[in-house]
């Protein structure tokens, strides 16, 4: 379980990071985004 969750973490940091790179857009909408998109990534709905 542990793993799982190690991995989702560095999923999630790497869809953090690719949003900053695009176009500007205030923090929260960044971590919502990521958010959303990581647990997409693992299946969580």
């Amino acid at each position: 379980m542990a793993e799982v969750a190690s991995e989702a973490v560095r999923t999630g940091d790497q869809y953090r990071i690719d949003e900053r790179l695009g176009e500007r857009k205030p923090f929260h909408q960044v971590v919502v985004h990521s958010l959303e998109r990581t647990m997409r990534w693992s299946g969580v709905e």
